[in-house]
């Protein structure tokens, strides 16, 4: 049962709120505003799953951001699986802290190219007989902590989710098989509103991301040792913790963030309300649309595909729709500032719903309507893709976000970038 005084359902109270210390001063939209020039607005970013294609539709986006000098005002990022396994990258090539944009355009985004396009994660390749031999029955039991090795060992994911920096704030989204809600992990804390909170999260920032990208029956829930001590129950509108409480398991399970959210909006965005301080929130949903039927296979965990159950893909689709709903309901009704990002979405798809007439010849100057499809066709797995693969879904993922954010929000992101390898 809900309590009195809980949020609504489906959306748990704001995790940045005040109490915890992790805002900004307030900024609204007419204290941001200087003459002559559009708002200024902090944002606050959720990276949806999707496997490395979710990884490389990102990476476009934040391209597009760092053009224009825009990864400085991200002070919210929340992800999902693929979503995280990029930041996850990202920072690691960083020393564990968010790159400016000039940095993300002249050394990350080369960096993530590079990984993405040349290091599979997860396939017989990856392991190898060697590896077969190392992990023994993990690899039938235990594929999460599987990955989680593998992030160590074949990205560079290394140090503490503690050891994370505080601005922006990262929550890496899991879902908990415990109480079925959203666990989150991030520097100052981990857990839920119904298991417990816990403020000093010593897991492995590799554990963490895994937990985040472990597919239900495909890699398995990755199951965590808990401290025994430091858990509070806390108020599940206000998130202020009440009292301290004595989990009654001291190991859990977590699977793929996606079983409860694949977008990642919840941490950022409560359906109906603005966020305080004012913020522009981005969703960039690189989901894959839901495989044809019977073409899933046990064995595709070792070619890298990340093909779930059919009931749980059909569920996920449905999910991730209604969220996404909500969201542009908020945007249209302009109770929220923000922007939709969604994969196999073209520049004349954009023009169509627009009502925007085109040159033909202006079309030209983008990804066609069939290399759009070819990016979203790209399987959801932990391999690595071709140069050309990469170029194509990044690419998608920049003009997808610079054609959507200067049509529908001109007024905060008036200036049209073109994509440039």
């Amino acid at each position: 049962m809900q309590p009195e005084n809980g949020p609504k359902p489906g959306c748990e109270a704001d995790p940045t709120s005040r109490e915890h210390g992790t805002e900004p001063p307030a900024t609204t939209v007419a204290d941001a505003t200087s003459a002559g020039q559009p708002p200024v607005l902090p944002i606050r970013l959720a990276l949806s799953g999707g496997g490395i294609r979710a990884a490389a539709f990102h990476a476009g986006v934040l391209k597009r951001l760092a053009e224009e000098g825009l990864l400085e005002r991200v002070t919210h990022v929340s992800t999902v699986s693929g979503g995280s396994l990029l930041v996850s990258a990202l920072m690691s090539f960083n020393e564990h802290a968010w790159p400016g944009s000039a940095a993300y355009l002249e050394r990350t985004y080369p960096a993530l190219r590079e990984l993405l396009t040349t290091v599979d994660l997860f396939t017989f390749r990856a392991v190898g007989w060697r590896g077969l031999l190392r992990f023994g029955r993990r690899i039938l039991t235990h594929r999460a902590s599987v990955l989680a090795d593998l992030l160590v060992e074949r990205w560079g994911v290394s140090g503490r989710v503690r050891d994370l920096p505080e601005k922006p704030a990262w929550f890496i989204n899991t879902t908990s098989l415990h109480s079925g809600k959203c666990w989150r992990f991030s520097a100052r804390e981990m857990g839920d509103w119904v298991f417990g909170r816990h403020y000093a999260p010593d897991i492995r920032l590799a554990d963490a991301v895994a937990a985040s990208a472990a597919v239900p029956y495909v890699l398995g829930a990755l199951w965590i040792d808990l401290p025994k001590e430091g858990w509070f129950q806390t108020d599940p509108a206000t998130r202020k913790p009440q009292k301290r409480t004595q989990p009654d398991a001291d190991r859990i399970g977590l699977w793929d963030g996606g079983v409860y959210e694949n977008l990642g909006l919840e941490a950022i965005y409560k359906p109906g309300m603005a966020p305080d301080p004012a913020a522009f929130v981005i969703c960039s949903d690189a989901s894959g649309p839901v495989p044809a039927y019977g073409s899933a296979s046990p064995l595709a965990i070792f070619r890298g595909r990340l093909a779930g159950p059919r009931l749980f893909d059909i569920a996920s689709d449905q999910i991730r729709a209604l969220r996404s709903r909500m969201f542009m309901r908020d945007v249209d009704a302009k109770v929220v500032a923000g922007a939709l990002f969604k994969m196999g979405v073209s520049i004349r798809d954009v023009d169509i719903k627009k009502g925007r007439s085109r040159d033909e010849r202006e079309y030209d100057a983008f990804l066609n309507d069939a290399e759009v499809r070819a990016a979203l066709g790209h399987p959801t797995d932990l391999k690595a893709m071709t140069p050309a693969a990469f170029e194509r879904i990044a690419r998608h993922g920049f003009e997808v976000a610079d054609t959507v954010l200067t049509t529908h929000s001109a007024d905060l992101f008036p200036r049209t970038i073109h994509w440039r390898s």
